[in-house]
C-alpha cells in the first residue's frame, strides 16, 4: 500500500534533513534482496573529472552522457523531484568545483557505509522477522540541496549533503557519513509504522512516532556520535522530569515546536528533544514487556498513543537513562 506523502524534518535523512517522503512501495522481507546502489556516485565522478578537462561548451553533454544517461531509477526519481538537469548540474559543479573536490573523500566515506547498512538490515530482519525493507537504497550526487527523499522505488540519499568534513563548524542541518546508516534504518522503521503523522496529528503522536523510529533503530545500530543526538542525551537525562511535566501539558495539541523540527528552540534546549522523549517512552515500554517481539509489534502498530504511554509506565518505570546497546 502506498502511504500518504508527508513533509517532515528527519533526524536524519533524516531531523537533520528535509526529505520529501512518499512511502517506498517496492519492499522485501529478505535482507539479501535489499540492495545498496552506489553506481551513480562513481558515474558522477567520471563526469566531473572528464568535464574538468573539456571546453565549457561540451560539459553539459558530458554530464548527460556519463551521469544522466547511466542513471539508476533512484537518480531518475531524485532528478525529477529536485529538478536537476545535465545543464543545471554541469553549471553548478563548475561554479563549485573546489567544494566538490574538498568533499570528495568524505563522499567516498558515505559510500563506505554500504556494508554497515546491509548489516543493519540483516540485524533488523533477525530482530523482527517479516519487517519490510526497501529493495533499494540509492546514493546519488546532486547540487548540495536536499539530503534525499523516499520514492516508490526506495530510499534516495544525496551523498554530497551527508559528507560534512571533520572540523566543520556545527550546523544542525549537516551531518557526517557515520550518521547515514542510522538515518536509513530510521526511515525504514517509519515505513513499517501503522500510523503516519499529518497536519492534524498531536504532539503525542509525533513524539512517539519519531522516538520509536529512533529507538528501534538503536536496537540494531549504535547511535552515531553526532551532536544532533549526543546533545539530547546530555540535556535530557538531568532534565527528564521537567521535560515530561511540560510535555504532559502540551501533548494533546498540534504544535510541534519547540519539541520537534525546530533548529533553535525557544527554551534553549538542543533541537528535537521530542525525538529523545519519544525514544525514552518507547524504550520504557520495550523494557517493561516480557514478550519483546509483541512489544515491537505494539510500537509499530500503535494508533492509540495515550494508551501506549500509560502502559509504558514512563517515566516512573524508565530504565537507566542511556542509549541502547545494539543487537550483536
Amino acid at each position: 500500500m502506498v502511504r500518504p506523502c508527508r513533509q517532515t524534518l528527519l533526524l536524519t535523512l533524516f531531523a537533520l534533513l528535509v526529505l520529501s517522503l512518499c512511502g517506498f512501495t517496492t519492499t522485501t522481507t529478505d535482507p539479501r534482496k535489499a540492495e545498496v546502489v552506489t553506481t551513480d556516485v562513481a558515474h558522477f565522478w567520471q563526469a566531473f573529472d572528464t568535464a574538468a578537462k573539456a571546453p565549457e561548451a561540451k560539459r553539459v553533454e558530458i554530464f548527460r552522457k556519463e551521469y544522466f544517461a547511466r542513471a539508476s531509477q533512484g537518480l531518475k526519481d531524485f532528478d525529477k523531484q529536485r529538478r536537476v538537469t545535465p545543464k543545471s548540474l554541469a553549471e553548478y559543479t563548475q561554479k563549485h568545483r573546489t567544494e566538490y573536490a574538498r568533499l570528495r573523500p568524505y563522499i567516498n566515506q558515505v559510500m563506505d557505509q554500504k556494508p554497515v547498512i546491509q548489516a543493519a538490515f540483516r540485524k533488523l530482519a533477525t530482530l523482527y522477522p517479516g519487517i519490510k525493507l526497501p529493495t533499494h537504497v540509492y546514493f546519488v550526487v546532486g547540487q548540495q540541496h536536499g539530503a534525499g527523499m523516499n520514492s516508490p522505488n526506495g530510499i534516495i540519499l544525496a551523498a554530497d549533503v551527508l559528507a560534512t568534513p571533520p572540523g566543520t563548524p556545527y550546523d544542525y542541518a549537516r551531518t557526517t557519513p557515520a550518521f547515514v546508516p542510522f538515518g536509513a534504518v530510521h526511515e525504514t522503521i517509519h515505513f513499517n509504522q501503522a500510523y503516519q503523522p499529518g497536519d492534524n496529528s498531536t504532539l503525542l503522536q509525533y513524539v512517539i512516532t519519531e522516538g520509536t523510529a529512533d529507538f528501534i533503530t538503536s536496537l540494531v545500530l549504535q547511535q552515531p556520535d553526532v551532536r544532533q543526538m549526543t546533545d539530547r542525551w546530555k540535556y535530557g537525562c538531568p532534565h527528564e522530569q521537567t521535560l515530561y511535566a511540560r510535555f504532559l501539558k502540551e501533548k494533546d495539541g498540534t504544535e510541534t515546536k519547540p519539541w520537534l523540527y525546530d533548529h533553535h528552540p525557544d527554551p534553549g534546549w538542543p533541537p528535537d528533544m521530542g525525538y529523545w522523549l519519544g525514544y525514552r517512552i518507547a524504550q520504557t515500554y520495550y523494557h517493561q514487556a516480557a514478550d519483546k517481539h509483541a512489544a515491537l509489534t505494539a510500537l509499530l502498530d500503535v494508533t492509540d498513543f495515550q494508551t501506549l504511554l500509560d502502559e509504558s509506565g514512563y517515566p516512573a518505570k524508565a530504565p537507566k537513562c542511556a542509549p541502547e546497546k545494539p543487537l550483536r
